[in-house]
């Protein structure tokens, strides 16, 4: 009994900090889309990584919930399986990865909003 409220609060808390995590990148593309295109430097490269690091986030969100959703056995499906949804999940977070380390550019120095 013990070990399933962990679980459960564990699952909770990686809920949560996924979600406040895509909150917060969306703010920060919003921000950088809004900026003075001269004052951010590589902005096309930075506001591109920031859109497909939002993406991914997103992706990573749905497929965890839809893998927690599956695993409980609410949502009762063929087509949506517990490796379905878990391989989908390690893809977005490999292009997450990806798109927050490699394509936005590493020197933020010079942007100012």
């Amino acid at each position: 009994m013990l070990d399933e409220i962990i679980g459960y609060v564990v699952v909770v808390f990686l809920i949560t900090g996924f979600t406040y995590g895509f909150v917060r990148q969306i703010q920060d593309t919003l921000t950088i889309r809004k900026a003075n295109k001269t004052a951010v430097s590589n902005y096309r490269r930075t506001l591109i990584g920031n859109y497909i690091t939002c993406l991914s986030f997103g992706g990573v969100l749905i497929s965890y919930l839809l893998n927690v959703l599956v695993a409980m056995r609410i949502i009762q499906s063929n087509i949506l399986t517990s490796n379905n949804t878990g391989f989908s999940c390690f893809v977005f977070l490999v292009v997450l990865l990806i798109a927050k380390f490699g394509a936005i550019p590493k020197s933020r120095k010079q942007m100012t909003f």
